[in-house]
């Protein structure tokens, strides 16, 4: 037993130890320097390989109303009940409330 307890006193001293170490090499290091050594410190624990990762393209809404979006829309265009089209047509009512168009009745 006590040479159990010799073992955890003396890895728990090292540990101390490295600790100690560290935050004194830390404390001497200005802003840059610190912030230098902690992303190396970040990339070498977790690695580059999650910057080579494939990241697929994303579509936006604005993408979307880009694509989709007619001056004057049809009832082929409203028969479409894609999230797409569901989008474009909400888009086209919100701005025919906001700016009616003049309509000639002579």
């Amino acid at each position: 037993m006590a040479s159990s307890f010799r073992s955890l006193k003396a890895a728990i001293f090292e540990r101390e130890e490295r600790k100690q170490q560290y935050q004194n090499q830390i404390r001497g290091l200005n802003a840059y320097d610190r912030h230098k050594k902690f992303l190396n410190d970040y990339v070498r624990f977790y690695g580059s390989e999650n910057s080579a990762r494939v990241k697929l393209p994303v579509k936006t809404d604005q993408d979307t109303l880009r694509e989709g979006y007619r001056f004057i829309r049809t009832e082929e265009d409203d028969a479409d009940t894609s999230w797409e089209q569901r989008l474009v047509r909400r888009y086209y009512d919100k701005l025919f409330k906001e700016y009616p168009f003049p309509v000639d009745t002579a």
